[in-house]
């Protein structure tokens, strides 16, 4: 019992900045931001240092529980903590019996499993099952989430921006990658707080109306972002679960919020409410076509996304297609080349590899996991959830991932038997697309050591079977003796 109650303190430390944390994230979109799931199968919930260099770091988890996980899976597992100031246990963990708690889990679908489990403080593997690479599916969301954050930076955010003509004839909408925008604000409680074209039309109007200018075009300017819009590697049965990638867009691109159906043309949805808005408030609006800013064009107003760090959150909590992409579009942007998808996956990879989160055999197509050829490795996946514990400012990255059993993608997970244990301990990112489920994050063993895992199910019998396995192993992790 001691040596439990020298890991608790520091944990219960985190939980108060983690309780937070996902009480920020629990918010509701008019629809599910993203198909965790590939939509033929049915719609789911919807320079740096390589790890080995990184100082050690206690994750910042919710504890395993001091009371009996409860039996009903519809109530999360309480958490009691427990006041006891120390530090984390130094001893290694135990690799066999890590080893052989995961040997104890059937596999009655029969699917292909590779998988890691890592010493979160050290990096060292603990155990390991198979090898090589494999589809990731939106398991891919948390090596584009770490790049955004260590290239971007957390704090970056991206302006949609109104812009007046020389000869005041003309207002561009000048698009600068905000995937969160939407057209009306959104409820004060909503986190993170998007910005709204009705938010920027009413500054717009303002700044128009001071002016003496009650007439004017609408040209809208996405050429931040190139094209293709829409991912060649993509098929066209995913375009329910992601838009084509533009720097101007809003509400997802979806004109009815309460169906999956996107626009295809993402830009000049987003202007066309845009212009609505300006009619409404009283400016008259003679024509709305795409435009390139002029350079001697002034700034009427502008508004800005959440924080990088929140829309990295996003992506995670909701699997959001839509903000993984364009963040990885951004990242493309940020090291001066063209946001295309074979320049974003290209710059993907190199900044991959600049981390450390590169193995042999490797290749990406895009940021959010959609693309079936994707390949990696479990390896690179572990670590880069091992990086955003270790460096502040990737910790985004860690605290976005949603909770087992209580928030996102794994809300509704961890029903069995054989899984409550990871009820509110465990934190991971899914990933499920025709043939492929995946799960990659972190718990605490009941011995205080911080685990970090990627499991990849390829084939088998089917989603059903693949989660359950993912879902019985990470809970055996949090519940280990270990």
């Amino acid at each position: 019992m001691a040596r439990r109650r020298g890991w608790v303190w520091p944990t219960v430390t985190w939980i108060a900045v983690l309780t937070v944390g996902v009480a920020v994230w629990v918010v509701r979109f008019p629809v599910a931001q993203a198909l965790d799931t590939d939509p033929r199968v049915g719609v789911g919930h919807v320079a740096a240092r390589p790890v080995a260099d990184a100082p050690h770091a206690v994750l910042p988890v919710l504890p395993p529980p001091s009371v009996t996980p409860t039996s009903d899976p519809a109530t999360p597992v309480p958490t009691t903590p427990v006041p006891d100031p120390g530090t984390p246990d130094p001893d290694t963990s135990n690799p066999a019996a890590v080893a052989a708690r995961l040997a104890a889990i059937p596999n009655p679908g029969g699917g292909d499993i590779v998988g890691v489990v890592l010493d979160a403080r050290t990096g060292a593997e603990i155990h390991r099952i198979g090898d090589g690479v494999r589809t990731p599916a939106s398991s891919m969301k948390v090596l584009s989430g770490v790049v955004a954050l260590d290239v971007l930076g957390p704090e970056t955010r991206f302006a949609t921006t109104a812009l007046l003509t020389a000869d005041a004839g003309t207002v561009v909408l000048r698009g600068g990658g905000d995937p969160l925008l939407t057209t009306a604000p959104a409820p004060a409680d909503t986190h993170p707080q998007p910005a709204s074209l009705q938010e920027l039309a009413a500054a717009t109007v303002a700044a128009l109306q001071a002016r003496g200018i009650s007439t004017v075009a609408l040209g809208f300017d996405a050429t931040r972002f190139g094209g293709p819009a829409w991912n060649p590697q993509w098929p066209d049965i995913f375009a329910t679960s992601v838009a084509p990638i533009t720097a101007l867009t809003a509400d997802h691109a979806r004109p009815d919020p309460a169906s999956a159906v996107r626009d295809p043309d993402p830009a000049r949805f987003a202007a066309t409410r845009f212009a609505e808005a300006l009619r409404s408030a009283g400016i008259a609006v003679t024509a709305v076509n795409p435009a390139a800013t002029p350079g001697d064009a002034v700034e009427l107003a502008h508004v800005e996304s959440p924080p990088v760090r929140a829309l990295v959150g996003e992506s995670l909590l909701r699997s959001d297609n839509d903000t993984a992409e364009t963040l990885t579009w951004q990242v493309a942007v940020a090291r001066g080349r063209p946001a295309t998808p074979a320049d974003a996956a290209g710059v993907l990879a190199e900044e991959l590899q600049r981390l450390g989160l590169w193995t042999d055999g490797m290749v990406v197509h895009d940021g959010n996991g959609i693309a079936g050829t994707n390949q990696v490795s479990p390896d690179a996946l572990a670590r880069a959830v091992a990086l955003g514990i270790a460096r502040d400012d990737l910790r985004a990255l860690a605290t976005g991932l949603p909770v087992a059993g209580v928030t996102g993608t794994l809300a509704e997970r961890y029903t069995a038997p054989d899984s409550l244990a990871g009820r509110g301990v465990v934190r991971a990112k899914t990933g499920t697309i025709r043939g492929v489920n995946t799960l990659t994050g972190y718990t605490v063993t009941a011995d205080g050591h911080p685990l970090v895992f990627a499991f990849m199910v390829s084939g088998g019998a089917g989603q059903t079977s693949a989660r359950a396995w993912l879902d019985a192993a990470s809970a055996a992790l949090a519940s280990c003796g270990c």
